[in-house]
Formats: C-alpha cells, structure tokens, sequence
C-alpha cells in the first residue's frame, strides 16, 4: 500500500494536532484567603513529574504539559499552609488561596499508597520537613527523627544510630530513600543507618505494621526519606553549610548544587563530617567514640511526553569506633572515661561502604499511571577487635530490588492500586575475617499485591491485601550443620478510613504485619564485638506476625491543634534476645529465643499552641508512651522512656543588615522505666534543655545559627543507650554554630 502526498500531509496534520489536543496548560494564580491578594515567590509542584515553578510578582504560575490527564498540585508559601489542589484537563486557570499558617498538618505524603494530603489519608504518617527536626542541630541522622513522636533512637556513641518505633527497631523497622529499600546489616544493634542529612527534604513515619506496601519485615514501622525538591523550572541553586561544634571539637561541611530546565533536572552535592571523642558533663571524654563520615550524592530527572524518569546515586562511608569494648568479665566504667579527647581512629573500630542506585520512572494517563522502579544497594562492613592486619568481621551485602505499581482511576471516587515487589540478597563473608557471624547465603523476597481507595463526601476509605513469600539458602556448612534452605510465607491485609472536615479529623485502622526470621537469628554463633556479645541463633524459629489497631484524633483550629493517636500491636511467635547466665571470653551469652504473645501499646500526643494575643509565639509539646505486655518479663528489652517533648518558638525581624529571625527554647523530660528484661537495668528520668537562635542576611542568602545542647550540663544515660551497661553518659553541654549561604538564579534556558 503506497501513500500519496496528499495522505502524507493530512496523517501530519492529524499527527501534529493530536500532539496539540493531547497536551494539557496547567495555569493559575496563588491569593491570600483573607486579604485576596496575590501571593508571589510561592512554591508550586506538580507531584506525578516533579515539576516546580515560583510564582511571579503577580501570583500567577504555569506549566505546559506534554500529556493530557489529572494531576496533583502542592502550593506552599512561607507563613502559609501548604495546600493541594487538582487539575483537570477540563480547567483553564486554578485559583489557590492559602491560610496564613499557624498549624499545618495539610503536608502531601508519598509514603502512602498514593499521593495525597494528610488529612485524607486513612492510616496516619508523621510527616516533616527536615527543616523543621534540625532547629537544633543534630549530630546524626537518628537523633534527627527521634523527634518525631513515637519515635527513638538506639545509639551507640554519636557515630552509630538506629532508629525505634514504637519500640521496634533494627530488622522490624524498614527504611526507604526515595522509594529504594536500605539494607545494611540493620540486624545488628551497633550498625548505623548509612543515612546523613545531605539533600534530604523531609522524612514520613508509618507507625505500625505496613507490610502491605513495603513487604515482609515492616513489622514495626517505616521510615521513608525523601529528597529535596529539584530548583524551580529555569532556576539553578547553590548552598553550602559549616557546621561546627564545641563537644566534639567538631562538625560537618555540605555543598549543594541544583539546576533546572524545562525539559531536565539535577543535584549533586556532598559532605564531610569529622568529630572527635565526645566530652562527658563531668569535662572526661568518653574513649573512641570519635567518627568521620563522607556522603557524596547525585540525581538526574527528564520529562518524557507522558513520563518522568529519575537516577539516583548517593555513597555513604563511616568510620566510627566501638566505644566500652571489653573482654574483661568485670567491667568499671572508668576504664572508657579518659582526660585526652582524640580524633585518628584506634580499635576497636567499624568501617562502612554503603552505595545506593535506583531508577524510577512513572508513565501517566488519564486513569491509569505506572511506576517502575529497579534499584541496587551494596553494603560493605569491616570490624576490627584487636588487630588492625586481620578484620574480627568482613561481610559484603548486595541487593537487587525492583518495584512496579499500577494506579487505576477510570471509576469516580474510586482508585485501585496493584503491584509487585521484590529483593534478591546476596551475603558473602571475606576470608580473611577471622570470626564468621553468618554463613554466606542468598535471600529472594516477593510479593504481590492490591488495595482499593474509595472518597465518599468527607469519608475516604482504603483496604487491601498482601501476598509476600521469602525463600533463603546458605552456601556452606555452618556452626556444624550442612547447607539450610528456608521457604516462608504470608498473608497480610489492612483497612481504614479518615473523616475529614474543616476542624476535625477522625481515623482509625487495622493492619496486620509478618516478618519471617532473619539469618542472623537463625544461625548466628559467634562474636558480635560492636554488640558487646556472644550470639546463638535458633533455626526452628517462626515468622512472626502481627495487628495493631491505630486510631488519631486530630483538631485544628486558628491557633489550636491537637493530636492523640493511641495504639495497640499484638505480635505472635516474637522473636527476643534472650541474656544467658554465660560467659565467653568474657563476653556475655545471648541467645534467640521465641515469645508466644507480646502486647505493646500505648499513644502519642501532640500540643500546637499559637496564642492570638502574642502572635509571633509558638508554643509545642508531644507525649509518647510506649508499655508492653507479655508472658515473660525478660522476653522485651530496650523498650523506650515515657517522653514530653516541648518547645517555644518566637519570631522576630529585628536588625537591619542582619536580621534576628527567631528564638527556640527545647525540653526534653524523659521519664523512668523499670520495665526492663532479665539483667536490664532501669533508667532513672531526666530533664534536658537547648536553645538556639537564627539570623539571616537582608537578603536571606546568609543564615547564622546560633545553639546550645544540654544546656544544664545534665549527667544522663538514655534507656536505649548501647552504652548503658558500662554507665557511659550522653555527651555535656555543646556549643554550636552553623553558617549556611544560599544562592538562587535564574537561567536563560527556562
């Protein structure tokens, strides 16, 4: 068949104008929802192809879009809520009005299934802008989102932290950057997150099992980190931040740098962080908790017609030494409290090599989006004990992990979601270690599965189920027994709904959870020097599996908000390390056993006060509670302190070529627990006060910070400390300051 000229123009024709109607202007203008006027310099977002733009002097925006369907769009302006609206091919110009922000729990999640605002999500996620968690500067990661309610940390010194929830932690506990799953021996309690500050824009908590979305292991929670926003459409950015503090004679140093087109986007960016041993209340330092940690990170982002695609790349390595490491049976505190502070490494010490890749893409329509998702993370962990020629521990972890999802919205007030995950996990131990924890082994997760979202007037509705199997080998016989192969599987399921209105929101749900065991309690027999034990793992155990019913309570009004979000997780065949009344070497005997019923339970509650009368005066507190019930009382350690977090915030703009910005005064009481496993020792309460304050240049591309932590000079231990039993304390008081320079362009490829 042959075409004639004519039929070739005519098909152009049609070709051309099908690209003209199947594109899509998302226009509009950002007002003021009490004055009417326009907003410039917000913030407008584009969710599905993580498009941003500024608005001008006007408070008008616009994107041209290169496929025709619904999107979601996040407006956020300083002093304003964010808010979200959605644009449909049908609308020609959106208007947007923003409140004046006393209290915003309006934030977009992307943890979720789907993204969408807080307030209609049925399963609550703590949302926060790192910016928000940094107002006192933090010296890890963990210590950052232990200030989000219900959430800990477990540290060992200020290099290594890990994250608790609800009092879960370590393989419960599932941490994702950007949608990609970290794995980096976080069964072992002296392992870091491999996770620094460096471009992260804002962390999401779900507190409770969330195996529906994130698989096997998510029995107690997840923890989803999210990039910084790329730099608005035709706009590049520089910033650069030193950070410097007096306890560690210490700090950190950032740089970052963002560019935008039309078309692509990109950061690179890294940091470098040295500290020395930390200095204890009593002016002793305590021995080789010195750290030094390099990140380097990077990302590209393209617009396809109907697509966005992202790669990211992000390298983490820390060296850190293992503070209060002994052999000696007896052991006096003061052998690790020492008069010289020093900074070169000595043993014992830890190194890690963490590489993380993936990429995304997501492909969008007008009912239907898909996101695929294929990633690697590699995970290197080298321990010295006693010499520095041959490692006590040398293990290598690769992962493969992949991730499709299937957004349906052809039904009115109804969204489906579908998907498949999974994970293909090789461990392999160097030769040359001279102790082997776990044998070298492979590990293949996957699982499918589906969950309706339905919206009904101010009710919105979300259940699904979940189908995961694990199938785990090892390599070479072990501790004695021949190679193991292990099959497990499960069924997971969850159902809520939210009520929202103007001033209340109402949810509750129930999530079921599974989590089968993991190698290292299966087979572990051996030295875990970091960890201060002997470990002895148990090949019968069982998957463990759970339910928690959440429910929140939320209202907001002007210059009030309250949370109260209580829970109950009730855990099957819990797995627990259990102390034996052993030595080896000197070191303590710990074996993994099963618990048949374990009950935690407890709330979280939040307090924003915004007085009318002082309207510059922020005023905050959090309650967290987290009890336990079960058949032993030794069969659950390291359950956390009751907490009151408060905080008052005051704004300023006084000065003239240096503005002080604001005042924050922080309290943190932490109150006794005596619940405690078999050889645990309990944790007297405590107070500790910090403070700092912000200036700025005229121009706002200066930013001073000014703070002190501790300011009392408090002598405590923390009940999750690592250190406790050697009575090491938390670092004295610290002085610190930030220097932070900002600069924004625009570019003449916009």
């Amino acid at each position: 068949m042959t075409f004639s000229f004519k039929q070739f123009l005519l098909l152009t024709i049609f070709s051309l104008a099908g690209n003209v109607l199947f594109s899509q202007d998302i226009a509009g203008v950002v007002k003021d929802s009490i004055s009417g006027k326009e907003i410039a310099m917000a913030t407008v977002t584009i969710i599905e192809t993580d498009q941003s733009a500024v608005t001008d002097l006007n408070g008008r925006f616009k994107f041209k879009m290169k496929g025709e369907g619904v999107f979601t769009i996040k407006v956020n302006a300083e002093n304003y809520q964010t808010q979200v609206k959605i644009a449909t091919p049908e609308q020609k110009e959106i208007t947007v009005k923003l409140f004046p922000q006393h209290v915003d729990l309006n934030e977009v999640t992307v943890s979720g299934s789907t993204t969408q605002s807080q307030n209609q999500n049925a399963f609550h996620i703590e949302t926060r802008k790192l910016s928000s968690l940094t107002t006192i500067a933090a010296v890890n990661m963990g210590e950052v989102i232990s200030r989000i309610p219900g959430v800990y940390q477990s540290s060992l010194g200020n290099g290594i932290s890990k994250p608790v929830i609800r009092g879960m932690q370590g393989m419960r506990v599932v941490s994702l950057i950007n949608g990609l799953r970290i794995e980096g021996q976080q069964w072992g309690g002296d392992h870091g997150m491999g996770i620094a500050e460096l471009g992260i824009g804002s962390v999401e908590v779900i507190k409770g099992p969330a195996s529906l979305l994130y698989g096997a292991d998510a029995l107690g929670g997840v923890i989803y980190f999210s990039d910084a926003p790329y730099a608005p459409n035709g706009t590049y950015e520089i910033s650069s931040q030193n950070f410097f503090q007096s306890n560690t004679l210490g700090g950190v140093s950032r740089f970052l740098m963002k560019n935008s087109t039309k078309k692509v986007r990109w950061i690179v960016g890294a940091s470098y962080a040295n500290h020395a041993d930390y200095q204890l209340p009593d002016n002793k330092f305590a021995q080789n908790s010195r750290f030094n940690e390099l990140v380097l990170k990077s990302s590209l982002s393209f617009n396809g017609k109907k697509s966005v695609h992202h790669l990211r790349y992000s390298y983490n390595h820390i060296t850190t030494g293992i503070p209060g490491h002994s052999h000696d049976s007896i052991v006096y505190p003061e052998l690790f409290q020492v008069t010289d502070q020093k900074r070169v490494y000595s043993l014992p010490a830890q190194f890690f090599s963490n590489h993380y890749f993936n990429s995304d893409n997501k492909w969008y329509g007008k009912s239907n989006e898909w996101l695929v998702m294929v990633g690697i993370t590699s995970n290197r962990l080298i321990e010295y004990d006693e010499k520095v020629t041959i490692p006590s521990l040398s293990m290598s972890l690769t992962n493969g992990l992949y991730n499709i999802k299937w957004t349906n919205k052809s039904i009115k007030n109804i969204k489906f979601v579908s998907g498949l995950q999974g994970m293909a996990q090789f461990n392999v131990n160097a030769t040359n270690a001279s102790d082997t924890l776990i044998p070298n082994s492979s590990t293949f997760d996957n699982g499918v599965y589906t969950s309706m979202l339905f919206t009904r007037y101010n009710w919105n509705f979300q259940a699904g189920v979940r189908y995961d199997f694990r199938y785990l080998e090892t390599h070479h016989a072990f501790i004695e027994r021949p190679p193991v192969t292990k099959l497990f599987s499960g069924i997971n399921s969850s159902a809520g709904a939210v009520y929202s209105r103007e001033h209340v929101v109402f949810r509750s749900s129930i999530s079921t959870g599974f989590r089968a065991p993991h190698l290292t309690e299966l087979l572990s027999n051996g030295f875990h020097h970091g960890a201060l034990r002997y470990e002895i793992g148990d090949l019968n155990l069982s998957p463990e599996k759970a339910t928690q019913l959440d429910v929140t309570l939320e209202t907001t009004h002007e210059h009030l908000s309250l949370i109260l979000n209580p829970f109950v997780n009730y855990i099957r065949n819990y797995i627990a390390l259990q102390p034996l009344d052993s030595l080896v070497d000197g070191i303590p005997v710990f074996e993994y056993r099963q618990v048949k019923d374990v009950i935690f339970y407890g709330t979280d509650v939040g307090l924003h006060y915004h007085p009318h009368f002082a309207h510059k005066l922020h005023l905050e507190s959090t309650f967290s509670l987290v009890k336990i019930q079960s058949q032993s009382d030794s069969s659950v350690s390291l359950i956390p302190q009751p907490r009151i977090l408060s905080s008052a915030r005051y704004s300023f703009n006084a000065g003239k070529k240096i503005i002080l910005k604001e005042m924050y005064v922080q309290h943190v009481w932490m109150g006794r627990q005596y619940q405690v496993a078999y050889n645990e020792l309990p944790t007297n309460a405590y107070n500790v006060i910090d403070a700092a304050m912000k200036f700025a240049s005229r121009n706002n591309q200066w930013e001073f910070n000014l703070g002190c932590k501790n300011i009392l000079n408090v002598t405590y231990i923390d009940h999750l400390s690592r250190l406790k039993n050697i009575g090491m304390p938390a670092p004295g008081r610290n002085f610190y300051i930030s220097i932070t320079y900002q600069l924004k362009q625009t570019t003449k490829n916009q």
